[in-house]
Protein backbone atom coordinates (compact mmCIF):
# COMPACT_ATOMS: atom_id res chain seq x y z
CA UNK A 1 0.00 0.00 0.00
CA UNK A 2 1.77 3.30 -0.77
CA UNK A 3 1.62 6.27 2.55
CA UNK A 4 0.09 9.15 2.34
CA UNK A 5 3.17 11.35 1.73
CA UNK A 6 4.50 8.91 -0.66
CA UNK A 7 0.94 9.16 -2.54
CA UNK A 8 0.83 13.09 -2.23
CA UNK A 9 4.46 13.25 -3.44
CA UNK A 10 3.80 11.10 -6.56
CA UNK A 11 0.67 13.20 -7.35
CA UNK A 12 2.07 16.12 -7.17
CA UNK A 13 5.09 15.17 -9.29
CA UNK A 14 2.39 13.76 -11.88
CA UNK A 15 0.39 17.06 -11.83
CA UNK A 16 3.69 19.14 -12.12
CA UNK A 17 4.55 17.20 -15.60
CA UNK A 18 1.16 16.71 -17.09
CA UNK A 19 1.35 18.58 -19.93
CA UNK A 20 4.67 16.66 -20.96
CA UNK A 21 4.52 14.39 -23.63
CA UNK A 22 5.15 10.71 -22.06
CA UNK A 23 8.46 10.04 -25.10
CA UNK A 24 9.87 13.66 -23.49
CA UNK A 25 13.52 13.50 -21.89
CA UNK A 26 13.70 14.73 -18.44
CA UNK A 27 17.07 15.44 -17.07
CA UNK A 28 17.91 15.01 -13.31
CA UNK A 29 20.55 16.82 -11.72
CA UNK A 30 21.43 14.62 -8.25
CA UNK A 31 23.84 15.59 -5.81
CA UNK A 32 23.33 12.67 -3.85
CA UNK A 33 21.73 14.39 -0.69
CA UNK A 34 18.49 13.80 0.11
CA UNK A 35 16.09 16.13 -1.78
CA UNK A 36 18.01 15.56 -5.03
CA UNK A 37 17.42 11.49 -4.29
CA UNK A 38 13.78 12.12 -3.32
CA UNK A 39 13.69 13.92 -6.55
CA UNK A 40 15.08 10.96 -8.69
CA UNK A 41 12.74 8.12 -7.11
CA UNK A 42 10.18 10.14 -7.34
CA UNK A 43 10.46 10.87 -10.99
CA UNK A 44 10.78 7.19 -11.92
CA UNK A 45 7.73 6.40 -9.69
CA UNK A 46 5.67 9.13 -11.15
CA UNK A 47 6.72 8.94 -14.61
CA UNK A 48 7.29 5.62 -15.66
CA UNK A 49 7.17 5.58 -19.48
CA UNK A 50 9.64 9.32 -19.59
CA UNK A 51 13.15 9.16 -20.44
CA UNK A 52 15.34 9.90 -17.64
CA UNK A 53 18.90 11.06 -17.97
CA UNK A 54 20.69 11.83 -14.15
CA UNK A 55 23.84 14.09 -13.71
CA UNK A 56 25.80 15.02 -10.69
CA UNK A 57 28.36 18.16 -10.85
CA UNK A 58 31.67 17.27 -8.55
CA UNK A 59 33.27 20.54 -8.20
CA UNK A 60 36.28 18.78 -6.45
CA UNK A 61 35.97 20.70 -3.37
CA UNK A 62 35.54 18.29 -1.10
CA UNK A 63 37.46 14.95 -0.81
CA UNK A 64 34.18 12.90 -0.26
CA UNK A 65 32.60 15.21 -3.36
CA UNK A 66 33.99 11.98 -5.98
CA UNK A 67 32.95 9.07 -3.65
CA UNK A 68 29.70 10.69 -3.71
CA UNK A 69 29.38 11.09 -7.85
CA UNK A 70 30.09 7.51 -7.90
CA UNK A 71 27.10 6.69 -5.37
CA UNK A 72 24.97 8.09 -7.26
CA UNK A 73 26.08 6.31 -10.58
CA UNK A 74 25.22 3.25 -8.52
CA UNK A 75 22.22 4.01 -7.67
CA UNK A 76 21.35 5.74 -10.68
CA UNK A 77 22.61 2.18 -12.40
CA UNK A 78 19.89 0.23 -9.96
CA UNK A 79 17.12 2.10 -11.12
CA UNK A 80 18.25 1.47 -14.74
CA UNK A 81 18.51 5.27 -15.33
CA UNK A 82 21.66 6.80 -17.47
CA UNK A 83 23.27 8.91 -14.99
CA UNK A 84 26.81 11.37 -15.96
CA UNK A 85 29.59 12.71 -13.80
CA UNK A 86 30.53 16.65 -14.79
CA UNK A 87 33.80 17.38 -13.37
CA UNK A 88 33.84 21.34 -12.84
CA UNK A 89 37.25 22.88 -11.97
CA UNK A 90 37.19 26.36 -13.19
CA UNK A 91 35.53 27.84 -10.44
CA UNK A 92 35.82 31.99 -11.14
CA UNK A 93 37.89 34.07 -8.40
CA UNK A 94 35.82 35.97 -6.05
CA UNK A 95 34.82 35.77 -2.27
CA UNK A 96 31.45 33.84 -2.27
CA UNK A 97 32.32 30.11 -2.76
CA UNK A 98 29.04 29.07 -2.47
CA UNK A 99 27.45 31.90 -5.52
CA UNK A 100 30.82 30.77 -7.57
CA UNK A 101 30.39 27.21 -7.26
CA UNK A 102 26.57 27.22 -7.85
CA UNK A 103 27.14 29.47 -11.11
CA UNK A 104 29.89 26.39 -13.12
CA UNK A 105 26.72 24.08 -11.81
CA UNK A 106 24.24 26.09 -13.64
CA UNK A 107 27.01 26.21 -16.97
CA UNK A 108 27.43 22.26 -16.73
CA UNK A 109 24.24 21.11 -15.91
CA UNK A 110 23.21 23.52 -19.38
CA UNK A 111 25.74 22.09 -21.16
CA UNK A 112 24.88 18.56 -20.33
CA UNK A 113 21.07 19.02 -20.36
CA UNK A 114 20.64 20.58 -24.27
CA UNK A 115 18.73 17.65 -25.61
CA UNK A 116 16.19 17.38 -22.16
CA UNK A 117 12.65 18.75 -22.69
CA UNK A 118 13.10 19.62 -18.87
CA UNK A 119 15.85 19.85 -16.65
CA UNK A 120 15.01 18.85 -12.67
CA UNK A 121 16.80 20.66 -9.79
CA UNK A 122 15.70 18.97 -6.51
CA UNK A 123 15.06 22.09 -4.32
CA UNK A 124 12.47 22.16 -1.60
CA UNK A 125 10.47 24.49 0.17
CA UNK A 126 13.10 24.31 3.09
CA UNK A 127 15.45 26.05 -0.01
CA UNK A 128 12.75 28.45 -0.68
CA UNK A 129 12.33 29.22 3.22
CA UNK A 130 16.11 29.47 3.58
CA UNK A 131 16.87 31.80 0.57
CA UNK A 132 13.78 33.93 1.73
CA UNK A 133 16.00 34.81 5.43
CA UNK A 134 19.28 35.03 3.96
CA UNK A 135 17.97 37.76 1.77
CA UNK A 136 15.62 39.05 3.99
CA UNK A 137 18.84 39.40 6.20
CA UNK A 138 20.50 41.16 3.01
CA UNK A 139 17.89 43.90 3.36
CA UNK A 140 16.23 43.06 -0.24
CA UNK A 141 13.08 44.11 -1.72
CA UNK A 142 10.57 42.48 -4.02
CA UNK A 143 12.47 40.58 -6.45
CA UNK A 144 14.99 39.56 -4.04
CA UNK A 145 11.78 38.09 -1.49
CA UNK A 146 9.90 36.66 -4.47
CA UNK A 147 9.98 32.24 -4.15
CA UNK A 148 11.91 30.26 -6.00
CA UNK A 149 10.58 29.77 -9.45
CA UNK A 150 9.30 26.62 -10.44
CA UNK A 151 9.41 26.69 -14.00
CA UNK A 152 11.97 29.18 -16.03
CA UNK A 153 14.11 29.37 -18.92
CA UNK A 154 17.81 30.33 -19.02
CA UNK A 155 21.05 29.07 -20.70
CA UNK A 156 18.17 27.55 -23.74
CA UNK A 157 17.37 25.34 -21.09
CA UNK A 158 13.93 24.58 -19.33
CA UNK A 159 14.31 24.32 -15.77
CA UNK A 160 12.18 22.85 -13.67
CA UNK A 161 12.06 22.63 -9.19
CA UNK A 162 8.69 19.98 -9.17
CA UNK A 163 9.03 19.53 -5.45
CA UNK A 164 8.71 23.24 -4.00
CA UNK A 165 5.64 22.43 -2.02
CA UNK A 166 7.58 19.74 0.47
CA UNK A 167 9.87 20.11 3.18
CA UNK A 168 13.02 18.43 3.94
CA UNK A 169 11.13 16.60 6.33
CA UNK A 170 8.75 15.64 3.94
CA UNK A 171 11.08 14.07 1.17
CA UNK A 172 13.10 12.00 4.07
CA UNK A 173 9.99 10.62 5.04
CA UNK A 174 9.23 9.85 1.71
CA UNK A 175 12.57 8.03 0.99
CA UNK A 176 12.46 6.20 4.73
CA UNK A 177 8.72 4.77 2.87
CA UNK A 178 10.98 3.60 -0.23
CA UNK A 179 14.07 2.23 1.76
CA UNK A 180 16.32 4.52 0.66
CA UNK A 181 19.34 6.21 1.69
CA UNK A 182 20.99 9.62 0.99
CA UNK A 183 24.34 11.11 1.36
CA UNK A 184 24.85 13.73 4.04
CA UNK A 185 27.21 16.98 3.18
CA UNK A 186 28.90 17.42 6.63
CA UNK A 187 29.03 21.28 4.50
CA UNK A 188 25.46 21.68 5.33
CA UNK A 189 26.29 21.89 9.07
CA UNK A 190 29.07 23.91 8.78
CA UNK A 191 28.02 27.06 10.40
CA UNK A 192 30.81 28.86 8.68
CA UNK A 193 27.77 29.39 5.72
CA UNK A 194 24.81 32.04 6.25
CA UNK A 195 22.40 29.53 5.32
CA UNK A 196 23.62 26.96 7.90
CA UNK A 197 22.82 29.75 10.34
CA UNK A 198 19.42 30.38 9.25
CA UNK A 199 18.89 26.33 8.86
CA UNK A 200 20.09 26.37 12.47
CA UNK A 201 17.85 28.93 13.58
CA UNK A 202 14.95 27.34 12.02
CA UNK A 203 13.47 25.84 15.17
CA UNK A 204 13.23 29.08 16.98
CA UNK A 205 11.58 30.78 14.48
CA UNK A 206 8.93 27.90 14.15
CA UNK A 207 7.89 28.49 17.96
CA UNK A 208 7.68 32.36 16.95
CA UNK A 209 5.18 31.49 13.99
CA UNK A 210 7.62 31.69 11.62
CA UNK A 211 7.71 28.02 9.80
CA UNK A 212 8.78 27.05 6.86
CA UNK A 213 5.90 26.81 4.84
CA UNK A 214 4.43 30.35 6.48
CA UNK A 215 7.99 31.66 4.85
CA UNK A 216 7.07 30.17 1.56
CA UNK A 217 3.68 31.80 1.10
CA UNK A 218 5.05 34.85 2.16
CA UNK A 219 7.34 34.50 -0.80
CA UNK A 220 4.66 33.60 -3.02
CA UNK A 221 3.02 36.85 -2.26
CA UNK A 222 6.13 38.64 -3.26
CA UNK A 223 6.42 36.60 -6.40
CA UNK A 224 2.66 38.36 -6.96
CA UNK A 225 3.49 41.72 -5.81
CA UNK A 226 6.78 41.71 -8.49
CA UNK A 227 4.19 40.25 -11.48
CA UNK A 228 1.90 43.00 -10.43
CA UNK A 229 5.19 45.71 -10.70
CA UNK A 230 6.06 43.92 -14.31
CA UNK A 231 3.08 44.34 -15.51
CA UNK A 232 2.14 47.90 -14.36
CA UNK A 233 5.75 49.23 -15.69
CA UNK A 234 4.70 48.09 -19.17
CA UNK A 235 2.70 51.03 -19.47
CA UNK A 236 5.13 53.31 -17.64
CA UNK A 237 8.24 52.82 -19.21
CA UNK A 238 7.15 55.06 -22.46
CA UNK A 239 6.37 58.31 -20.56
CA UNK A 240 9.61 58.27 -18.28
CA UNK A 241 11.84 56.61 -21.03
CA UNK A 242 13.85 56.09 -24.38
CA UNK A 243 15.81 54.20 -26.08
CA UNK A 244 18.33 56.28 -28.05
CA UNK A 245 19.72 53.50 -30.09
CA UNK A 246 21.98 51.48 -26.98
CA UNK A 247 21.47 54.19 -24.81
CA UNK A 248 18.51 54.97 -22.15
CA UNK A 249 17.75 58.28 -21.81
CA UNK A 250 15.22 59.06 -18.68
CA UNK A 251 13.37 62.64 -17.82
CA UNK A 252 13.97 63.09 -14.52
CA UNK A 253 10.81 65.21 -14.10
CA UNK A 254 8.68 62.53 -14.94
CA UNK A 255 11.03 60.02 -12.66
CA UNK A 256 10.11 62.49 -9.95
CA UNK A 257 6.54 61.70 -10.43
CA UNK A 258 6.54 57.77 -9.72
CA UNK A 259 6.93 55.96 -6.84
CA UNK A 260 10.77 54.50 -6.04
CA UNK A 261 10.56 51.36 -6.49
CA UNK A 262 9.06 52.20 -9.77
CA UNK A 263 12.21 54.44 -10.67
CA UNK A 264 14.78 51.92 -8.95
CA UNK A 265 13.24 49.08 -11.31
CA UNK A 266 13.83 50.92 -14.10
CA UNK A 267 17.24 52.39 -13.86
CA UNK A 268 18.38 48.71 -12.43
CA UNK A 269 17.03 47.23 -15.26
CA UNK A 270 18.42 49.30 -17.91
CA UNK A 271 22.09 49.39 -15.79
CA UNK A 272 22.10 45.60 -16.34
CA UNK A 273 20.75 45.65 -20.03
CA UNK A 274 23.83 48.11 -21.01
CA UNK A 275 26.26 46.78 -18.55
CA UNK A 276 25.47 42.84 -19.52
CA UNK A 277 24.93 41.73 -15.91
CA UNK A 278 22.57 39.29 -14.55
CA UNK A 279 22.02 40.93 -11.20
CA UNK A 280 21.33 44.36 -10.32
CA UNK A 281 23.78 46.78 -8.45
CA UNK A 282 23.55 47.17 -4.81
CA UNK A 283 20.25 49.31 -3.95
CA UNK A 284 22.43 51.65 -2.15
CA UNK A 285 24.72 52.19 -4.90
CA UNK A 286 21.66 52.49 -7.32
CA UNK A 287 19.96 55.01 -4.96
CA UNK A 288 23.03 57.53 -5.32
CA UNK A 289 23.35 56.52 -9.05
CA UNK A 290 19.28 58.01 -9.83
CA UNK A 291 20.47 61.29 -7.58
CA UNK A 292 23.54 61.98 -9.27
CA UNK A 293 24.27 65.48 -10.25
CA UNK A 294 27.71 64.37 -12.18
CA UNK A 295 28.84 61.76 -14.20
CA UNK A 296 28.26 58.54 -12.06
CA UNK A 297 29.87 55.24 -13.05
CA UNK A 298 28.33 51.95 -11.78
CA UNK A 299 27.83 48.01 -13.25
CA UNK A 300 29.99 48.88 -16.47
CA UNK A 301 28.05 51.58 -17.68
CA UNK A 302 28.15 55.86 -17.19
CA UNK A 303 24.94 58.15 -16.17
CA UNK A 304 25.17 61.21 -17.16
CA UNK A 305 23.08 64.20 -16.50
CA UNK A 306 21.97 66.38 -19.21
CA UNK A 307 19.95 69.56 -19.75
CA UNK A 308 16.43 69.16 -19.95
CA UNK A 309 16.31 67.42 -17.11
CA UNK A 310 17.72 64.44 -18.26
CA UNK A 311 19.26 61.46 -17.07
CA UNK A 312 21.43 58.93 -19.84
CA UNK A 313 22.85 55.95 -19.33
CA UNK A 314 25.46 54.57 -21.26
CA UNK A 315 28.32 51.82 -21.40
CA UNK A 316 31.35 52.87 -19.49
CA UNK A 317 34.49 52.91 -22.13
CA UNK A 318 36.84 51.42 -20.04
CA UNK A 319 34.58 48.63 -19.69
CA UNK A 320 34.41 47.80 -23.81
CA UNK A 321 38.06 49.47 -24.55
CA UNK A 322 40.06 46.72 -26.86
CA UNK A 323 36.78 44.75 -27.56
CA UNK A 324 36.49 44.14 -31.02
CA UNK A 325 34.22 41.56 -32.99
CA UNK A 326 34.93 40.49 -36.52
CA UNK A 327 31.42 40.86 -38.19
CA UNK A 328 28.45 38.87 -38.30
CA UNK A 329 29.42 38.31 -34.46
CA UNK A 330 27.39 39.99 -31.75
CA UNK A 331 29.27 42.93 -29.84
CA UNK A 332 29.19 44.03 -26.34
CA UNK A 333 26.19 41.55 -26.18
CA UNK A 334 23.95 43.87 -27.78
CA UNK A 335 25.02 45.04 -31.49
CA UNK A 336 25.13 43.38 -34.77
CA UNK A 337 26.04 44.32 -37.97
CA UNK A 338 23.69 44.54 -40.75
CA UNK A 339 26.49 43.90 -43.36
CA UNK A 340 28.33 40.47 -42.71
CA UNK A 341 31.39 41.73 -44.64
CA UNK A 342 33.62 39.34 -42.87
CA UNK A 343 36.87 41.71 -43.37
CA UNK A 344 34.65 44.54 -40.77
CA UNK A 345 35.46 44.73 -37.47
CA UNK A 346 32.94 46.21 -34.41
CA UNK A 347 34.92 48.38 -31.57
CA UNK A 348 34.51 50.87 -29.86
CA UNK A 349 34.63 54.23 -31.46
CA UNK A 350 37.07 55.91 -28.96
CA UNK A 351 38.64 59.17 -29.09
CA UNK A 352 40.57 58.50 -32.30
CA UNK A 353 37.30 57.31 -33.84
CA UNK A 354 35.00 60.66 -32.73
CA UNK A 355 37.96 62.54 -34.14
CA UNK A 356 36.72 61.37 -37.98
CA UNK A 357 33.02 62.21 -36.88
CA UNK A 358 33.60 66.01 -37.47
CA UNK A 359 29.57 66.69 -37.13
CA UNK A 360 29.27 64.15 -33.74
CA UNK A 361 27.99 67.27 -32.00
CA UNK A 362 24.87 67.76 -34.27
CA UNK A 363 23.98 64.19 -32.51
CA UNK A 364 23.03 65.87 -29.45
CA UNK A 365 25.10 62.95 -27.35
CA UNK A 366 27.80 63.82 -24.75
CA UNK A 367 31.23 63.06 -26.20
CA UNK A 368 31.61 60.34 -23.22
CA UNK A 369 28.81 58.13 -24.40
CA UNK A 370 30.37 58.20 -27.92
CA UNK A 371 33.53 57.49 -26.77
CA UNK A 372 32.27 53.79 -25.89
CA UNK A 373 29.32 53.46 -29.22
CA UNK A 374 29.57 50.77 -31.60
CA UNK A 375 31.83 51.37 -34.71
CA UNK A 376 32.17 49.77 -38.08
CA UNK A 377 35.93 49.23 -39.01
CA UNK A 378 37.84 47.82 -41.93
CA UNK A 379 41.38 47.77 -40.84
CA UNK A 380 42.25 51.67 -40.02
CA UNK A 381 39.28 52.99 -41.90
CA UNK A 382 36.40 54.02 -40.19
CA UNK A 383 33.49 52.68 -42.10
CA UNK A 384 30.45 53.96 -39.40
CA UNK A 385 29.83 55.03 -36.19
CA UNK A 386 26.08 55.17 -36.34
CA UNK A 387 25.54 57.61 -32.99
CA UNK A 388 27.85 60.15 -33.85
CA UNK A 389 26.32 60.44 -37.21
CA UNK A 390 29.02 59.02 -39.61
CA UNK A 391 28.48 56.68 -42.47
CA UNK A 392 25.37 54.19 -43.05
CA UNK A 393 22.79 55.08 -39.96
CA UNK A 394 21.40 51.44 -39.86
CA UNK A 395 24.48 49.56 -40.63
CA UNK A 396 24.76 48.38 -36.64
CA UNK A 397 21.58 47.71 -35.10
CA UNK A 398 20.72 46.74 -31.26
CA UNK A 399 19.43 43.49 -30.57
CA UNK A 400 17.34 43.94 -27.50
CA UNK A 401 16.10 45.83 -25.10
CA UNK A 402 16.47 46.24 -21.41
CA UNK A 403 13.28 44.64 -20.52
CA UNK A 404 13.37 41.69 -22.14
Amino acid sequence: MTSLMRSKILTAVKQFFADVPPEATIGVAVSGGSDSVAMLLALREALPVAKLRAATVNHGLRAEAAAEARWVKALCLSLGIAHDILPVRDLAPGSNLQARARMVRYDALAAWGQECNQLCLGHSQTDLAETFLIRLARGSGVDGLCAMQARWQDRAIDWARPLLAFSRADLRVYLGECGQSWCDDPSNDDPAYTRVQMRQAQPQLDDLGLSAERLAKTALRMSNVQEALTFSLKALRPTVMQLDFGDVVFSRSALGQLPGEYVERMVAESLSWIGGQAYKPRNSALLRAIDTKKIFSLHGCVLIPQSGNLLRISREYAAVEGVTACCPALWDHRYFAQNHNKTYEIRPLGGLGLTLCRDWRASGRPRIALKSSPSLWRDDQLIAAPQAGFGQKDVLQVVSTPWE
